[in-house]
C-alpha cells in the first residue's frame, strides 16, 4: 500500500471494495508525516501489529511520536533504492513542506506475459526539480498530483497564509502547474497517467479535464484518468 490517508472505518471500506483485508497487507510506503498520508497507519496496525512499514528515518520519527504502537519500521535513505519481494522500490525526493518528502518509482517485473513496468506516485511537490521531472519520463504508469485551480483558492475562504504555502516552492502543483510540468517533458515514454490529490475545496475533475486537453494533442496514445476524491472510483478517464 502507498500512504494510509484515510481514517481507519474509511480504509477498512476502501479495502474491502477492492477484496483485501487489513491484515492481507503487507506494507505500506509512507511519502511523509502529514495527517492525510499517514492517519490510518493505527488501525492498520492494530490488525496488523508485523505489518512493515517503509519510511525515511526523519519521516518515521515524526509518525511514531503519534502512535501507541511501534511499527516494524523498515528505514531507508531518501533517494535509495530497495527490493520488497523481487519488486525495485526508489526512493524520490520531493520538494514539500514536511520533515524529508519523497515520492517512489516502483519497478514491478515480468508476470503473466506482460513486461516489465515502471509505476511512479508523485504527489505533493510545490514545483517540478529536475530530479523529479526525470522520474516523470521515466514512468509506464505516473500518478501525479492536479491538486487546485488558481481561481477556486483564490476565491476560497481559507487565509491568507495558507493560500501561499499551498502556492509556494514546497506547496503543491496546481492544475496549470501539472500540465506545464507534462509539457516539458521531452522524453515521455508514459502510457497511462492518473491525476489525483485534487483539492476537495479547490478542484474540479472538469478544470483538470480542460486543462490536460493539451495533453492531448501531443500524446494520443496517453490514458488519463482524473481521480475525484468526493468518490470512491475514479472518473473522467480518456
Amino acid at each position: 500500500m502507498l500512504d494510509a490517508g484515510f481514517p481507519g472505518p474509511r480504509l477498512e471500506s476502501s479495502l474491502h471494495k477492492l477484496g483485501f483485508s487489513a491484515p492481507a497487507i503487507d506494507a505500506v510506503l509512507i511519502t511523509h508525516e502529514h495527517s492525510d498520508h499517514c492517519i490510518g497507519l493505527a488501525s492498520l496496525l492494530r490488525q496488523n501489529p508485523q505489518l512493515k512499514v517503509f519510511a525515511n528515518r526523519e519521516t518515521a520519527r515524526r509518525i511514531q511520536s503519534t502512535l501507541k504502537l511501534r511499527p516494524n519500521w523498515q528505514l531507508f535513505e531518501t533517494g535509495e533504492t530497495f527490493d520488497f519481494r523481487g519488486v525495485h522500490i526508489t526512493s524520490i525526493p520531493i520538494p514539500h513542506d514536511a520533515a524529508d518528502p519523497v515520492g517512489f518509482a516502483i519497478d514491478c517485473p515480468p508476470s503473466d506475459g506482460q513486461p516489465s513496468k515502471r509505476i511512479t506516485w508523485l504527489t505533493d511537490l510545490g514545483h517540478a526539480t529536475e530530479v523529479v521531472r526525470y522520474h516523470c519520463a521515466q514512468a509506464d504508469i505516473l500518478v501525479l498530483e492536479s491538486n487546485y485551480d488558481d481561481e477556486m483558492l483564490d476565491l476560497s475562504k481559507r487565509p491568507l497564509h495558507l493560500k501561499q504555502r499551498i502556492r509556494g516552492k514546497h506547496g503543491h502543483l496546481s492544475n496549470h502547474d501539472a500540465c506545464q510540468l507534462l509539457l516539458s517533458l521531452r522524453e515521455w515514454r508514459t502510457s497511462e497517467l492518473f491525476l489525483g490529490h485534487l483539492s476537495k475545496e479547490c478542484n474540479r475533475t472538469l478544470l483538470v479535464d480542460e486543462m490536460m486537453n493539451q495533453i492531448r494533442q501531443h500524446k494520443n496514445d496517453l490514458r488519463v484518468t482524473v481521480v475525484d476524491p468526493l468518490e470512491d472510483d475514479p472518473v473522467s478517464t480518456w
